[in-house]
């Protein structure tokens, strides 16, 4: 009988022992920091401010602004090859005013929601009410119904903008959104929900409350889980300046928050960035994207802006490999984790688009 040596057994009983905890099964890959682009960009859709989320089925679920006939269109996508193409799905709403800013979010029951903006205008084209409204679907996007109205504020200096959605690790739902206070101060809000939308806790301000001459907006909002800070990520700009990207973390999942801090300074002189968004990739790896017009000297903003990436290893604290998603055009972007190693970028580039991009 073959005996192994005493120092062979001492070394492959922690290997054995390691084996049997994963039970043979692979590592998956961990996500890097270096943004890679992966082949070309697809179309999303015709239209503008692209965001997606993934279903439970494993399908992709997107959503898009168009107009058509001087009515402004909530349009629903849907991908069954992870982002690799998208087809038309359904319709949430249509109408006369100003309806953008569409973020869908899965339920745990499986309803699928889409938040947006829904704001009336008069005959002058002056704005009458403000809202953020939310609709439901039940057969994964087909057909739509309204759910609730979770902001509504009558004309003024209190426009309500940009909701974001995620469901906390108490399966609470979360609606962020920016709101007015006047032409010169803005405010990000948080207001909650436990029967999935239908009605809504009074909004806490998260960012901007201690400050009277900023406009805090577009929010996104991201954690790599348990243990980790949710990061939530937003554009200001002070009176009379450019705009810049900032974020503030909670580390109880979005009770309390604070450590406002700066992500990104745009390069060169009188140059912005803003309309960030944020996930996380791999467990392990923040991603940021933010549009700038810092490629031109045209100072044309937001007319001449690029989409572009960050990434950060430490939840948010440091960031760097900036990378370009989409050269010029690239409006309104948004992020979706695909797996361990990748995301899609969505932005306007001449329509919605999406790219694939890998971590290294």
């Amino acid at each position: 009988m073959l005996s192994i040596p005493r120092f062979a057994t001492l070394f492959l009983l922690p290997l054995l022992f390691f084996v049997q905890l994963t039970g043979g099964a692979c590592i998956p890959k961990r996500a890097g920091v270096a943004p890679a682009l992966s082949g070309n960009a697809v179309t999303f859709g015709a239209g503008t401010y692209p965001r997606a989320t993934r279903l439970s089925n494993g399908n992709l679920l997107g959503a898009y602004t168009s107009t058509s006939n001087g009515e402004n269109i909530i349009n629903i996508v849907i991908s069954t090859n992870n982002g690799a193409s998208w087809q038309a799905q359904g319709i949430a709403t249509r109408g006369v005013g100003d309806i953008d800013n569409p973020f869908p979010i899965q339920l745990s029951s499986g309803r699928v929601l889409v938040a947006f903006r829904n704001h009336s205008k008069d005959a002058n084209g002056n704005y009458t009410f403000f809202r953020i409204t939310v609709c439901f679907s039940d057969d994964l996007g087909k057909t739509w119904q309204f759910l609730s109205q979770p902001a509504s504020d009558p004309a003024g200096p209190n426009g309500n903008w940009e909701p974001f959605m995620r469901l906390s690790n108490a399966n609470v739902l979360q609606l962020y959104y920016s709101r007015e206070n006047s032409k010169t101060d803005q405010d990000s809000l948080l207001r909650t929900s436990t029967d999935g939308g239908a009605t809504w806790s009074t909004a806490a301000v998260i960012s901007g409350g201690e400050l009277s001459g900023n406009r805090d907006g577009m929010l996104g909002v991201a954690t790599c889980g348990t243990g980790q800070p949710l990061v939530a990520i937003f554009e200001t700009v002070p009176v009379g300046g450019q705009f810049s990207v900032w974020s503030v973390r909670s580390t109880d999942d979005g009770k309390t928050w604070g450590d406002r801090r700066q992500v990104y300074q745009p390069t060169g002189t009188n140059n912005n960035a803003g309309a960030p968004q944020i996930i996380c990739v791999g467990g392990t790896t923040l991603v940021a994207s933010f549009m700038t017009d810092e490629d031109t000297s045209a100072h044309q903003w937001p007319q001449q802006a690029a989409m572009k990436i960050l990434t950060s290893n430490d939840g948010g604290i440091t960031w760097g490999h900036k990378t370009t998603a989409f050269a010029v055009p690239g409006f309104w972007p948004g992020l979706l984790t695909l797996d361990s190693t990748s995301f899609l970028a969505l932005a306007d580039h001449n329509g919605a688009k999406a790219q694939k991009i890998v971590l290294n």
